[in-house]
């Protein structure tokens, strides 16, 4: 055969090269690791289709061969390319198939074997990542040169690289076809194999055992397995508060220092590892604790924290404290404690919180009263504090009550209240749309969870919602845009517009609500009266007659 073609090949200039008519008898598979991966992935039938059309047609596009030791004085090749089509010509019962013949050191046909089985369908996403890594690491080249090489993308080609992170288990998933390209890359995003496993769990087993959607999956990783940098007690520029890890700003574990791999993540100030953000939370801890006690000052830790910050330090704190950059609720103006007691003050106490690490500065309100009275704040008399905290808690009781009812007359009275063909993606948006307090009221009031369980499934409802029928998600449409105005907040004076707009426009007597509701009230406190005054006439018996 006279014909001549250019076969272009890796790390080889292109020369014109001779179609010969080779001996299949003659001709050896290749011993390459990337071959025999690739052999151990051959699906028969589709071998057996190819070879009745190479009966048919013969082989069109010739295989790649090397020469080898002579046997015997008789020629002997090796496949650099075109195994499948070799295999099959030997099935259709041919004698010779078109070849071409190049002199190869193994480094090139490793390469050429690399380059094709990159480009063939079928290859598992993990398989593809470590031909990358291969050419690399063995062949020189770049990220830059592979995208030239193979016409794909950056971000695509950092993301197959990003799988290689994945730890053992998390591959076997993947390999199992447990994850998608997609939910395995957002855990091989996770630097920590121990924490990869958690997550592994928690996206593989969700919701009644089936796995999580990957925009759940995604929410998830992102709120359990990621850090807000700009919530960090530490100072993120110090380079010697964890010598290992520098910095945070040039840190490879910071969002914002691999955009083709983290482009879903909104923030370029997230840190994806959590176990170095907890180290340095406490290498900071130990350094303000350090430089408080040399300055004179007291820090409360551990057990000592706990008793005046019970429920963390942005809640109410015991033994007369509050948080100097805290809004003192008692000042029409709304303003911070530092702001009232003026931009000098120097606290005495800081406070470490046990849940965060947050460390933050306390004043002690006993010893302020006369700075704050001539600000205008009215502190309460000794004894009333904790009478107007009952009472308000009171009234923020039976508000939430009365939003209650409120909305549970709206559902009783619009059987359909909103008509439209595409509920199902309305209702999707809606709960995508709503805080973690309206989802976990959603997830109780549908019957998702009991209340104690609620916050596991929260995150995995997707599922549930694809299950209710129309006129269900009419309901839960309603619902979503409702739940939030459901729970009243002592702290919060705000009216709850939407919900009562809502009971007014389908013509529910809220003030009917809200009289029967304070009746109820009123003849609940009348009976607990009168059993107080019941137990106070009732004769107090002694010892010995308790004892008959």
């Amino acid at each position: 055969m006279n014909t001549h073609v250019s076969i272009p090949a890796a790390s080889v200039t292109p020369v014109p090269v001779a179609i010969r008519l080779l001996a299949l008898a003659n001709i050896e598979p290749s011993g390459t690791a990337v071959q025999k991966r690739r052999r151990a992935h051959y699906d028969a039938a589709a071998l057996k289709e190819l070879a009745q059309n190479i009966k048919a047609v013969q082989v069109i596009e010739p295989i790649i061969v090397r020469p080898r030791p002579q046997n015997n004085g008789c020629e002997r090749f090796e496949i650099v390319a075109g195994e499948r089509r070799w295999r099959a010509s030997r099935q259709a019962g041919l004698e010779t198939i078109p070849a071409i013949v190049r002199t190869l050191d193994d480094g090139q046909v490793l390469e050429i074997q690399l380059v094709e089985n990159l480009h063939r369908e079928g290859l598992h996403e993990l398989e593809e990542a470590e031909g990358y890594e291969v050419l690399m690491q063995q062949h020189g080249y770049d990220i830059d040169g592979l995208v030239a090489k193979l016409g794909r993308g950056r971000a695509y080609i950092y993301a197959r690289l990003k799988l290689l992170a994945l730890d053992k288990k998390s591959r076997e998933a993947f390999y199992q076809g447990k994850l998608n390209a997609s939910t395995a890359l957002l855990l091989a995003r996770i630097p920590i194999a121990s924490l990869q496993q958690q997550a592994l769990k928690a996206i593989t087993t969700g919701w009644q055992g089936e796995p999580l959607s990957f925009r759940d999956a995604q929410r998830h990783i992102q709120e359990h397995f990621m850090l807000r940098l700009k919530e960090a007690p530490f100072d993120q520029k110090l380079a010697d508060l964890l010598p290992a890890a520098g910095p945070c700003g040039s840190c490879p574990k910071r969002t914002g220092n691999q955009p083709e791999l983290f482009g879903d993540v909104k923030s370029a100030d997230v840190c994806t590892d959590p176990q170095c953000f907890a180290a340095k939370r406490a290498a900071w801890s130990q350094r303000i604790q350090a430089q408080a006690k040399a300055d004179g000052r007291t820090v409360l830790s551990g057990e000592e924290a706990k008793r005046v910050a019970p429920y963390g330090v942005h809640s109410n704190l015991q033994g007369g404290y509050v948080a100097l950059d805290s809004p003192c609720y008692e000042d029409e103006k709304g303003r911070t404690y530092r702001q009232l007691l003026g931009k000098d003050f120097k606290a005495e106490v800081l406070l470490q919180d046990p849940k965060s690490g947050q460390v933050i500065e306390l004043a002690k309100l006993s010893e302020h009263g006369d700075t704050l009275k001539a600000k205008g704040i009215r502190r309460e008399r000794p004894g009333t504090h904790s009478a107007n905290e009952r009472a308000r808690q009171q009234a923020t009781k039976l508000e939430t009550q009365f939003r209650e009812r409120v909305f549970d007359a709206i559902r009783a009275k619009t059987a359909n209240p909103i008509a439209g063909a595409d509920l199902r993606l309305l209702a999707n948006a809606l709960w995508h749309l709503s805080g973690h307090d309206s989802r976990l009221r959603l997830v109780t009031l549908w019957k998702w969870a009991e209340p104690k369980k609620a916050n596991e499934v929260v995150y995995r409802s997707d599922a549930q919602i694809s299950r209710l029928s129309e006129e269900q998600l009419r309901r839960f449409v309603m619902d979503c845009a409702l739940i939030g105005e459901v729970r009243a907040n002592q702290y919060d004076s705000s009216k709850p517009t939407k919900l009562l707009d809502t009971a007014k426009r389908v013509r529910i007597n809220v003030d009917d609500i809200r009289k029967t509701l304070k009746a109820e009230h009123a003849a609940k406190q009348a009976a607990r009266g009168e059993m107080r005054t019941a137990s106070k006439d009732k004769p107090m018996k002694s010892k010995k007659q308790a004892n008959r």
